[in-house]
């Protein structure tokens, strides 16, 4: 079971990261879960942001890009209070990755 109250960890924007999150926000309903959820996703934009500033012109800076504008888009669902329509979008992220065995 998915503790809404434990923050995850964002070193990267690994799909073991991105999975994590979605998890955390398909159970978030609290107000303190949202904010959790709203660094954790701050975290992922600046990370996504610094790889994009040193990136050249790549598959994986296109992801990137990508991510990086879902991560800003999730983050302002969950400031209205929509962490279930996060996930979604995020989940939807990892999907057009090929990534088949998200959370679901």
């Amino acid at each position: 079971m998915t503790d809404p109250g434990h923050i995850v960890v964002v070193r990267d924007f690994s799909i073991e990261t991105l999975r994590a999150i979605i998890a955390h926000l398909e159970v978030s309903t609290e107000f303190e879960h949202m904010v959790y959820r709203e660094a954790e996703l701050d975290a992922v934009w600046s990370i996504t942001g610094f790889f994009l500033v040193n990136a050249g012109d790549s598959d994986q800076c296109r992801r990137a890009e990508r991510l990086h504008a879902a991560a800003h888009e999730a983050h302002d669902l969950v400031a209205d209070g929509r962490a279930g329509d996060a996930a979604r979008l995020l989940r939807a992220f990892l999907l057009s990755m090929g990534e088949s065995d998200v959370v679901s």
